[in-house]
């Protein structure tokens, strides 16, 4: 299954001092970059931050949501930034959906 992924980086993942933020790219940031290219070279996902901003999108293709979940969590990202995850319906899926309830109203096909 497809989902969606978007990340952006909470209040925690913003340090006070230069020493904080150094921490926080080598410790959290930079690490799960790594980890995303990694899964990108497997085939797993695509996408990638947008241009001069903490955030990002990804499509990741996983067997279900608690592979989504554990391979989220295995981020070290995951701490400081808010994660949104949106299941993705095929065109087919969704034509055969939106027949199923045409034909409930009666309709023609």
């Amino acid at each position: 299954m497809e989902y969606l992924i978007l990340m952006t980086l909470s209040e925690r993942g913003v340090g006070k001092t230069d020493e904080e933020n150094k921490e926080i790219l080598e410790k959290k940031i930079l690490p799960s970059i790594d980890m995303l290219i990694s899964m990108e070279e497997e085939g797993m996902l695509s996408g990638g931050f947008f241009g001069g901003q903490r955030s990002a999108a990804f499509v990741m293709s996983v067997e279900d949501e608690q592979t989504l979940d554990d391979t989220i969590s295995q981020l070290p990202c995951s701490e400081i930034f808010d994660v949104e995850t949106v299941p993705i319906e095929s065109l087919k899926q969704a034509r055969e959906r939106d027949l199923d309830v045409l034909k409930t109203l009666g309709g023609r096909l």
